[in-house]
């Protein structure tokens, strides 16, 4: 089954969908808020715990994205910093025709593991 949260702030939307063995997150509109972390870190951080409680693979989605702006990748890197140190499985999903996308994403490459735990992959 299927449960799905949505979370708005302002222009950026996001979207979490659990099912019995993962957390989607989708990422909608623009992120061009001063300090995005303040909304995003609270919902991110959430799932990382349901994911460590209930062994679940996390995914995100920026694909629908249009826009963000450089202080919303932070608190991404601070969650990629929290799930190297653990067990957590995590994908990003991006999309490289977008300049701004591949730019901010390919260097979140440094990120992945060996074990592929943290995968960065381009659509």
């Amino acid at each position: 089954m299927t449960h799905r949260e949505t979370y708005n702030n302002g222009l950026l939307v996001m979207e979490i969908d659990e099912n019995d063995s993962s957390i989607e997150i989708t990422f909608l509109g623009k992120s061009t808020e001063r300090e995005p972390g303040s909304f995003i870190t609270p919902i991110l951080t959430e799932v990382i715990q349901n994911s460590r409680k209930y062994n679940k693979i996390i995914s995100m989605n920026f694909l629908k994205l249009e826009y963000m702006n450089s202080s919303t990748i932070t608190p991404i890197i601070r969650i990629l910093e929290n799930t190297k140190k653990g067990n957590e499985n995590i994908s990003i999903l991006y999309d490289k025709s977008k300049k701004w996308q591949e730019l901010c994403f390919t260097a979140l490459k440094i990120f992945e593991t060996k074990d592929s735990r943290i995968k960065i992959t381009g659509s």
